[in-house]
């Protein structure tokens, strides 16, 4: 079983759309946690300059500056703030705040940063990690420091309320990736269809017309050139085919004639019931049907070239049939020939053709059948439309038989041997003659061990 190209397309997509969503996530939450640090960071600084005037006084300063970010979405950050002031620190702070101070390569190096009249600085101390900030030309300014362990866990906190609002919206977000997925599966696909039924509407007459393919994008436009060379390369092939069976068959009618008369005279002036007139009979018999077999190539190039005339005219086929019947009565004594005709049946045709394609299928059904056999023609109208059904038992019915009855020179497994009579030609003949008409032919083994030949058309 062959791998779908549009599911392909969707688990790609899918694929793809889950490493970006996936992706966006991990990016989103580096460049947020920073975004964040920075922020609480410069917060800090703010508190330091607004509110420094209380800063011997830990919750005045606190009040202080939540009165400047009230409502803020960081604000509550600053009950984590460590406040240090070199010649005043409190007993609280003390012991932190000496180990803090003490670190005096903190406030070196590339991480100190100056924003007007405040230095930020972000590091370690010790194990942890640690933000700072103080006023750039005093020395033995106030300090506010921040322990980074306290916005990390702030940041799980936005994450994991992240992650509780990605639960809930996810039903939303794989409907609307799915839909997302099939409407581009769609759009990917469209073009391909398109090409493919401008593809599928050439057959062996419209290789000629050069309008039949069309790129739908100029992305297409080499795929479509590469068929168009080759229809063109195809076009060509079968002109010349039917243009050699034609001139074949045709060259072939007159030395082939010639071949027969002198064939006939011989067999007249040899000694009757001699070798050499049997001989010469059987020789007459071969030509006979060499002649048939050009005859019928040459109707068969026709077709193929659509250059069969039509001689439109009303014809009874139920006389046509009827008269076949009393015929097979007549001349067919090894088959019982049955019929169920409805009267009347009119088709506009031409005559000659529909008399062969009868004729055919009678004789397709002489040829396969059984010693001792029968044959049932049936023909029925209804709804402006009839159909003709020829059904004869058979013997061995190769397998291949309804998918290769109506191939030119096919006459099942005893072809080669010729058990079978016939040129295996007669049922494409029909089949021509039928699509001429507009009519459809078929052909089909029952589990009855049956063939039945079923042409139908409108009247």
């Amino acid at each position: 079983m062959k791998k779908s190209f549009k599911l392909r397309i969707f688990l790609h997509v899918v694929s793809i759309a889950a490493v970006v969503i996936g992706f966006n996530r991990l990016t989103a939450q580096h460049f947020l946690t920073n975004q964040l640090q920075t922020r609480i960071h410069q917060e800090m600084g703010v508190a330091l300059q607004t509110c420094e005037e209380h800063f011997q006084q830990p919750s005045e300063f606190l009040s202080c500056f939540k009165a400047l970010e009230k409502g803020g979405l960081f604000s509550n950050m600053s009950d984590f703030y460590v406040l240090c002031d070199r010649p005043h620190n409190t007993a609280k702070a003390l012991a932190v705040c000496q180990h803090l101070l003490a670190n005096g390569e903190f406030w070196r190096g590339d991480s100190v940063v100056t924003q007007g009249p405040i230095e930020f600085s972000h590091g370690s101390v010790g194990p942890q990690s640690w933000f700072a900030v103080r006023f750039k030309d005093r020395l033995n300014s106030p300090e506010v420091w921040l322990d980074g362990k306290e916005i990390d866990l702030l940041m799980l906190r936005v994450w994991a309320l992240r992650d509780r609002n990605t639960i809930y919206a996810l039903p939303t977000i794989l409907l609307t990736l799915f839909a997302l997925t099939l409407y581009l599966t769609y759009v990917v696909m469209r073009p391909i269809i398109s090409v493919q039924n401008n593809m599928a509407k050439l057959t062996a007459n419209t290789l000629d017309q050069s309008i039949v393919l069309q790129a739908p994008f100029r992305e297409f436009e080499t795929l479509v050139k590469v068929f168009d060379d080759l229809r063109f390369r195809l076009n060509d092939s079968f002109t010349k085919a039917r243009r050699f069976a034609s001139d074949a068959s045709h060259e072939l009618r007159t030395p082939l004639t010639i071949l027969r008369g002198n064939v006939e005279r011989l067999i007249h002036d040899l000694p009757l019931g001699s070798d050499a007139q049997v001989r010469m009979r059987s020789m007459g018999d071969e030509v006979e049907r060499l002649i048939e077999i050009t005859e019928k190539l040459l109707l068969l190039s026709r077709a193929d070239a659509n250059s069969l005339k039509q001689d439109l005219t009303d014809v009874n086929v139920s006389q046509l049939l009827t008269q076949l019947v009393k015929d097979a009565h007549s001349f067919q004594s090894s088959l019982k020939v049955t019929s169920a005709i409805a009267p009347d049946v009119i088709w506009h045709c031409d005559k000659t053709l529909v008399h062969q394609l009868i004729l055919n299928l009678y004789a397709n059904a002489v040829n396969y059948n059984q010693a001792q056999g029968w044959i049932h023609l049936t023909l029925a109208q209804s709804n402006g439309s009839f159909q003709l059904s020829v059904e004869n038992p058979i013997s061995n019915a190769p397998a291949d038989l309804s998918e290769r009855a109506f191939d030119r020179f096919y006459r099942g497994d005893a072809s080669h041997a010729r058990q079978v009579d016939g040129l295996g030609l007669g049922l494409s003949i029909c089949l021509e003659i039928a699509k001429l008409h507009k009519a459809a032919l078929s052909l089909r083994v029952t589990e009855k061990q049956t063939v039945v030949a079923t042409l139908s058309a409108a009247l």
